[in-house]
């Protein structure tokens, strides 16, 4: 007789590193230590002039911004913001019309600046024009910054660039799009600067550490981005989660140079569905690896996986949850006007009354998983069994208005610490069990 092969691990999680909720109560990635205004009451702006002035503050603040705020034409706001917390209501947007170079960008993280959160805004631009100017959003010197469930729409010079001493940033669940017409005949040369994200504005800059760390988790670039979905240099980078979706056929997705330092990019569990290039080199030393990823390229080296707790979704699913106009990526999050925040769609795992239904047990003489319905399901439900790295290795289905035990074989894996996720439509909970 065998040993007992399976050992059933208590079960129905979130946080352990494999399932995830579209809302995340705090970061992950290099941005987890970020904290912003903490839990001081909150105060609600609905006009620029407001809005500058709760920046400005010296004390910690949670800024609940209402509606659509206009950044006249030079007025863009370029501040040293620390601990604060900025959180759009529903539909908030803030908006900078201006293509001129000193008057373009909405919001400059100034250096020094250190624990931002920036949540559920949308950043509105006047379309891409290579005439160097300002941003949507710049962090020119940020430690510890968490930008959340934010739209970038059409930077005058990018949607997003992290530079200067900025460092320690975490950019989750955010949409990158460009929807007005690029502009061109810029005094920059680039008729096409539809460029998304920077991290490192010359080979020579880097933070005091030398890299810049940082975690683009289930991101999005999406319709009318061109390039840089990041161009990097001196980087420590994690991309997890992203989908790729531009109908912009030269579109380049990843582009990296090793600076005066040196660049890796852990690549995981993303998918690359429409991009013209995945991935270019502009030289220097670069460590790139991609790890179950849809479209991927060859690696170039190895890449050790961070290590910091985080949540994976399998690469299969990242199109269907990232893009999900409710609930993905972009300014999706449901806000209360007293800031208490949620997703219309937080509960990715399946409702705990059919949970209590089901039972699992494993057979002690064989390597066969028992999964024990006690009364009819109300939709199909299908189980999947994944490798510790998110690798799908089988799947069934159990149909609807079903009773009675299912069972999955694990004779043929290794020994090793295994997920099953059980989904019904857009719904699914994860758990997990070792093989010994």
């Amino acid at each position: 007789m065998k040993n007992l092969l399976l050992i059933i691990g208590l079960i129905f999680f979130t946080s352990l590193g494999f399932s995830q909720n579209y809302y995340m109560p705090t970061p992950e990635g290099y941005g987890e230590s970020t904290t912003g205004g903490g839990n001081v009451t909150p105060v609600t702006v609905s006009t620029y002039a407001d809005f500058k002035a709760k920046i400005k503050l010296s004390t910690p603040q949670v800024i609940l911004v209402s509606g659509t705020i206009t950044i006249a034409a030079g007025q863009n706001i370029s501040e040293v913001v620390t601990n604060k917390t900025i959180i759009g209501l529903p539909n908030a947007r803030l908006v900078n019309n201006t293509q001129t170079q000193s008057g373009s960008g909405i919001l400059n993280l100034k250096n020094g600046s250190n624990n931002v959160i920036i949540r559920n805004l949308i950043f509105e631009g006047p379309g891409a024009y290579d005439v160097d100017g300002r941003d949507n959003l710049t962090a020119d010197g940020c430690i510890n910054l968490w930008v959340d469930h934010c739209e970038f729409q059409d930077g005058v010079d990018g949607n997003f660039d992290i530079k200067g001493n900025s460092d320690n940033v975490t950019v989750s669940w955010c949409k990158f799009t460009y929807l007005k017409p690029a502009v061109p005949d810029g005094p920059g040369g680039s008729n096409d600067h539809r460029f998304s994200n920077l991290i490192g504005s010359s080979d020579s800059q880097a933070p005091a550490d030398g890299h810049y760390s940082v975690t683009f988790q289930n991101c999005y670039w999406a319709q009318g981005c061109k390039e840089r979905m990041p161009r990097a240099r001196n980087g420590q980078l994690h991309i997890l989660n992203c989908y790729y979706n531009t109908d912009v056929s030269s579109s380049r997705a990843l582009g990296f140079s090793g600076g005066i330092n040196t660049l890796s990019c852990y690549v995981e569990n993303s998918d690359f569905a429409n991009v013209g290039t995945v991935y270019q080199s502009y030289g220097g030393t670069v460590s790139l690896e991609f790890d179950n990823c849809i479209n991927g390229v060859s690696n170039i080296g190895s890449v050790p996986q961070p290590t910091y707790s985080y949540s994976v979704t399998p690469v299969e699913d990242v199109a269907a949850h990232v893009s999900d106009a409710n609930c993905g990526a972009g300014a999706t999050l449901d806000v209360t006007t007293s800031g208490e925040i949620s997703s219309s769609c937080e509960g990715l795992g399946v409702k705990d009354s059919f949970l209590a239904q089901i039972r699992y047990y494993p057979t002690l003489v064989d390597d066969i998983l028992n999964i024990e319905f006690s009364a009819q399901n109300y939709a199909d439900v299908e189980f999947s069994l994944y490798s510790v790295n998110g690798q799908k290795l089988s799947s069934k289905t159990i149909w609807a208005n079903w009773s009675g035990i299912t069972t999955i074989d694990l004779s043929k894996y290794s020994k090793g610490i295994y997920f099953i996720k059980l989904q019904i439509e857009n719904n699914f909970k994860i758990f997990g069990l070792a093989k010994s």
